[in-house]
C-alpha cells in the first residue's frame, strides 16, 4: 500500500499543476448533496481553497450556512484523484482578498495565458466575490479489484499537505 500511496501522491501533485477544474461538493439546507464544477485554485502552500462566484449560487449560500466544502480533483479517464476537505468557507476580504486574488491571476496568467482581474472585479458593485476556505485534510485513493478488473472496494489515505509541496 505504501508505494500506491506513494505514486497516488506524485498523482495529486501533476493535478494540483494541471488540473483547471475541480468539483465541489456542498450540502443544501435539506440536507441533500450539491455539487458543482469550478476553477480550481488553492494556495501554493496548501492551507487554503479559493473560488470565485456570486453569492447567491447555490454552492455559496450552502457554504454561508455551514461553512463546509468537499472537493475532489481528477481527470476522468485517468485513475488517482486528490480529495480535499474545507471549512471556514467565507467571502475574501482585505489581507485575504489581495492574497486570493494574486493566486487567481497567477494562475490565469502564468498557465491559461488571460488577462489579469482588478480587485474591483470581487468587491464594491461586482456580482462576484472570491471566496475562501482552510484545508483540513487530504487524501488520495486507491481500490481492490476482482480477478475481472472490476473495482469491489474504494479506499482513501490520508496524505500530509507536505507530501504534496
Amino acid at each position: 500500500m505504501e508505494e500506491l500511496v506513494r505514486q497516488r501522491s506524485e498523482r495529486a501533485k501533476w493535478l494540483l499543476a494541471n488540473v483547471k477544474h475541480g468539483s465541489m461538493a456542498t450540502v443544501n439546507d435539506d440536507g441533500s448533496p450539491h455539487n458543482s464544477p469550478y476553477f480550481f485554485m488553492a494556495s501554493k502552500d496548501l492551507t487554503k481553497l479559493y473560488w470565485g462566484s456570486h453569492p447567491e449560487s447555490r454552492h455559496s449560500r450552502n457554504v454561508l450556512r455551514t461553512g463546509h466544502l468537499f472537493v475532489v480533483l481528477y481527470e476522468a479517464n485517468v485513475s488517482g484523484g486528490l480529495y480535499i476537505k474545507a471549512t471556514n468557507g467565507r467571502i475574501a476580504e482585505d489581507k485575504e482578498l489581495t492574497l486570493a486574488l494574486h493566486r487567481h491571476n497567477q494562475l490565469r496568467s502564468e498557465r491559461y495565458g488571460k488577462s489579469l482581474l482588478p480587485r474591483g472585479y470581487y468587491e464594491g458593485e461586482s456580482e462576484q466575490r472570491m471566496w475562501v476556505a482552510d484545508i483540513q485534510q487530504l487524501w488520495v485513493n486507491g481500490s481492490s479489484k476482482d480477478l475481472s478488473g472490476a473495482i469491489i472496494r474504494d479506499y482513501r489515505f490520508e496524505i500530509k499537505r507536505s507530501d504534496l509541496l
